[in-house]
């Protein structure tokens, strides 16, 4: 079967901006704007602690529940199959964020992993109504990192701000060509991602 040229387009920004990778960005994020903080031992260390229990383990549980067939795959398309991978992935991230406490990370990377799992509890909780868009929450969720960071630290530049928006903008997108969410799911998913964890930042 042959994909538009549009339709590859949209894959690509799909997979590339997915959901999971997002909080791993934000930890390599924070590490940059504190760059003296952590040897790079650690920071590879705390990295790679976000990057498992918020991509891997998840992932991991996905693949088990498609491949016991639990799920029929691992898109996640039909909303009520969202559910058991969802609740998977708030426990690891919850799991994550302990970790990460306890290995003294800066506490704007544990908020990060923190509000992630919120977003996934929340809409499961929505799943019955419609499935909220989990990549327009990770990447409003990045925003809402970046915006933080810049209110703690008056880190972060006026023209990156705009390319995360023009980024964000991408997405919604992509997932509109896909037909994989409608604008009100979209606008979930943003409002989710964007509102949580720029008010656990803001305190």
């Amino acid at each position: 079967m042959r994909y538009s040229f549009k339709h590859t387009v949209a894959q690509l920004i799909s997979y590339t901006l997915h959901p999971g990778i997002l909080p791993t960005l934000g930890a390599i994020y924070v590490l940059h704007v504190l760059p003296n903080s952590y040897d790079q031992t650690t920071a590879l260390k705390l990295v790679g602690t976000v990057f498992f229990g918020t991509y891997l383990a998840p992932l991991l549980g996905t693949v088990l529940l498609t491949w016991t067939g639990v799920i029929s795959s691992i898109h996640l398309v039909h909303r009520k199959e969202r559910i058991y991978p969802y609740i998977i992935g708030a426990a690891s991230m919850i799991a994550t964020s302990n970790l990460l406490s306890n290995a003294k990370a800066p506490i704007e990377m544990i908020l990060c992993v923190l509000s992630a799992s919120v977003v996934l509890l929340v809409s499961t909780i929505l799943i019955p109504y419609f499935k909220s868009s989990a990549h327009m929450a990770g990447i409003s969720g990045f925003v809402a990192l970046y915006l933080g960071m810049h209110l703690r630290y008056q880190s972060g530049e006026l023209p990156i701000l705009l390319l995360l928006i023009a980024i964000m903008s991408a997405v919604a997108w992509a997932r509109l060509s896909l037909k994989r969410h409608t604008l009100r799911e979209l606008l979930s998913g943003t409002i989710l991602g964007f509102s949580i964890l720029f008010i656990l930042l803001s305190k």
